[in-house]
């Protein structure tokens, strides 16, 4: 690959970890806020669930953000490609971890609390949302050479 292309591919990758933190880091912000906002605390007592999958939702989305900011400072403008495809994995790896199964609990509790209509939108956007990522973020990237 030439080194134009290279710096092209890592400035985009360097801007796509830098926008994944910044949402990260405001949806978890937003999350904390809004449980506090609605009074939604109170409704622990009744529901263990969702106490559970709040936490979980906004330690996701700021351990996310985390390892997001973080391959966006690993990335240097003289990388090679194999440090770009490394970094790229290890993200992913974090995002399926800290990003897409708070998301599943989520849609568990939905289930659960049988409001099976946001159930299953929620199920239909984490499917568009995977099969994205995947398709035109994480693939074209590591069939480069």
């Amino acid at each position: 690959m030439k080194d134009e292309q290279i710096h092209i591919l890592i400035s985009r990758e360097k801007r796509s970890y830098f926008f994944a933190s910044l949402c990260s880091a405001i949806a978890a912000l937003s999350m904390f806020y809004k449980v506090f906002q609605n009074d939604l605390y109170l409704k622990i007592l009744k529901f263990p669930w969702f106490a559970f999958v709040v936490i979980l939702l906004i330690l996701g989305n700021t351990v996310h953000g985390f390892f997001a900011f973080k391959s966006y400072n690993e990335l240097v403008e003289d990388s090679d490609l194999n440090k770009v495809k490394s970094i790229k994995k290890v993200y992913y790896k974090s995002f399926l971890v800290n990003f897409l199964v708070p998301y599943i609990v989520l849609i568990l509790l939905f289930i659960f609390i049988k409001e099976f209509l946001i159930a299953f939108i929620a199920v239909i956007l984490f499917s568009i949302m995977s099969f994205g990522c995947y398709y035109f973020d994480l693939k074209p990237t590591m069939n480069l050479k």
